[in-house]
């Protein structure tokens, strides 16, 4: 999902999207979050029997790399609509099964028990303060008998981590994001969310992200560090020289470190619902 920068939250006002989709750097982000994530993403996916014929929904598509696995998937039997607030990369994948709707889930409907899947990826935590309610209208919008799929990150393990100063820019970046709508603890929290969304038994799994200096996660985190350097710094939440040294380890090909988990939580709609 894309949302315009902000710093901090006003009272009433929907949160802005702290990073900027019109960016360069957001582009080369979003590709390598997709190149990351992509194949855990498609297992989970695989694993729920996605299939020829199916009708999905995919919430905050981003740069449409899940939506284009999901078409082939479904073939032309099938369909999948994706939404973004921000659409213009979804407009790009070449799928004519595809549907790309530009709306914003905190505050627009979904259409009510039509899909096969419903789904999302690093969605909720950017809009904490909405994702119970985005939730259950993505539960409303799931067939009888279709599946819920939610994956998003748990940074909890960061604070903890070594070396000193990657764990303190991780103390101060959840502390940031926090002020600013965006709750990077959310995935520790999610099964019981999707639960009290009506899926009664969710099932769900975590994985680890371990990172070496130079690798592909590696330059995933300089590029955010890059990205919300001004306003991080600007917050008063960590200075310069911390950051500077927590992004100078990200070279380093001898460090490994951990960061973010993924969790993923899925659940099936009793098939007897009407």
């Amino acid at each position: 999902m894309s949302l315009r920068s902000g710093d901090g939250v006003a009272a009433g006002a929907l949160p802005a999207y702290i990073l900027d989709d019109a960016a360069t750097v957001e582009y080369q982000r979003l590709d390598l979050m997709s190149k990351i994530l992509d194949p855990w993403t498609r297992g989970h996916l695989e694993a729920l029997g996605v299939r020829p014929g199916w009708h999905c929904l995919e919430l905050g598509g981003g740069n449409g790399s899940v939506a284009e696995w999901l078409c082939d998937a479904v073939g032309s039997a099938g369909s999948v609509t994706s939404v973004d607030i921000n659409p213009a990369l979804l407009r790009l994948v070449p799928a004519q099964n595809l549907t790309v709707q530009q709306a914003d889930v905190r505050t627009d409907p979904l259409p009510s028990g039509l899909y096969d899947l419903v789904s999302c990826r690093a969605l909720l935590h950017q809009i904490a303060g909405h994702a119970p309610a985005v939730l259950e209208k993505m539960a409303a919008a799931v067939a009888p008998g279709g599946w819920l799929l939610v994956q998003e990150p748990d940074f909890h393990l960061a604070p903890t981590t070594e070396p000193a100063v990657w764990a303190e820019t991780w103390r101060a970046l959840i502390a940031w994001g926090q002020d600013n709508g965006v709750d990077w603890l959310i995935g520790r929290r999610l099964p019981g969310m999707v639960g009290a969304a009506g899926f009664a038994r969710p099932q769900a799994t975590t994985d680890v992200q371990n990172i070496r200096g130079g690798d592909r996660g590696a330059l995933y985190f300089k590029l955010f560090f890059a990205e919300v350097r001004d306003r991080v710094l600007r917050s008063g939440r960590l200075d310069a020289a911390t950051l500077d040294a927590a992004t100078a380890v990200l070279d380093d090909p001898d460090l490994w470190t951990q960061c973010w988990m993924m969790t993923a939580v899925w659940g099936r709609k009793d098939p007897a619902t009407s």
